[in-house]
């Protein structure tokens, strides 16, 4: 019988709020549960924002107790999905931490990970989603991840964000490079989603067209998500996952609606794609 193997593990960062990863990291989440993967999602951000999407306010037994200590739980949200909710008292966690003068303080969440590797080989995927920043907790995210999924809006502080990412990942990479191996401690690759490209009639927004730009100079850039009322909706006091509204007859009779599914699943397959190219090397 073959021996499990550890999950495969991306993180959703960008050092700026609003860009829409949360989103991500549920649309992903939810299109590999689809396929038949067992998902597990973690929520660093002491915002709670992925937690309170699946309606999910727990206290006990959080993402904070991979950094504290103690039980965690990992709650069923969904088919194939379940979810490790945060606490806002992750917001004090890098301060505790330094202070306390913490060895290996990047990888923290990788001993973890291996300490409860009877627990983490049961999931396929365990996605990651962190709060703004390029703080210690999502460094330790970043330092047990295959990729870095940076997804960018069409607005200069997004933007702006990505030579941020970069260097933030850069710096990790140096300061926890392993001399005596003369290795890399930490592989993750930086890629980067668009998402809430625009149309107005048949044209695009001049910021739409800047992103779009960008994109088509950028080969990290896997692709873009299309605005869309619809998965606006997916994310509002509703709550209802994009895919299940895709699969409504009523919904998908419209054309462009039918348009959407299939840029969606494309950008979802191309993400795949990639994370698998990533995976085996």
């Amino acid at each position: 019988m073959e021996e499990e193997k550890f999950p495969i593990v991306l993180t959703a960062a960008l050092p700026a709020g609003g860009t829409g990863k949360t989103p991500f990291i549920r649309v992903y989440g939810e299109w590999k549960a689809r396929q038949g993967y067992k998902v597990a999602l973690i929520d660093l951000d002491h915002q709670c924002s992925l937690s309170e999407l699946y309606d999910v306010y727990e206290i006990e037994n959080t993402s904070l107790n991979l950094f504290k200590g103690g039980e965690v739980n990992f709650i069923p949200v969904e088919e194939n999905i379940w979810l490790l909710p945060a606490h806002p008292n992750l917001q004090y966690e890098p301060a505790r931490l330094r202070a306390e003068g913490t060895q290996n303080i990047y990888f923290l969440l990788e001993d973890w990970l291996y300490e409860h590797e009877e627990l983490i080989k049961r999931f396929d995927y365990l996605l990651i989603d962190t709060h703004p920043d390029t703080d210690t907790l999502t460094k330790n995210a970043l330092a047990v991840s295959t990729a870095q999924i940076g997804v960018v809006m069409p607005t200069e502080k997004s933007t702006n964000a990505i030579p941020k990412a970069e260097q933030a990942l850069s710096d990790l990479k140096v300061d926890t490079y392993d001399k005596r191996h003369k290795e890399d401690r930490v592989t993750c690759e930086l890629l980067l989603m668009g998402t809430d490209i625009e149309k107005i009639g048949k044209h695009y927004t001049k910021l739409s067209r800047q992103l779009l730009s960008l994109i088509s100079d950028d080969n990290r850039f896997v692709g873009y998500i299309p605005h869309k009322e619809l998965f606006a909706q997916a994310f509002s006091d509703e709550k209802q996952s994009i895919w299940t509204q895709l699969e409504k007859d009523s919904v998908v009779k419209e054309k462009s609606n039918q348009t959407f599914k299939y840029q969606l699943e494309g950008v979802m397959l191309a993400m795949d794609k990639k994370v698998e190219e990533l995976s085996w090397h």
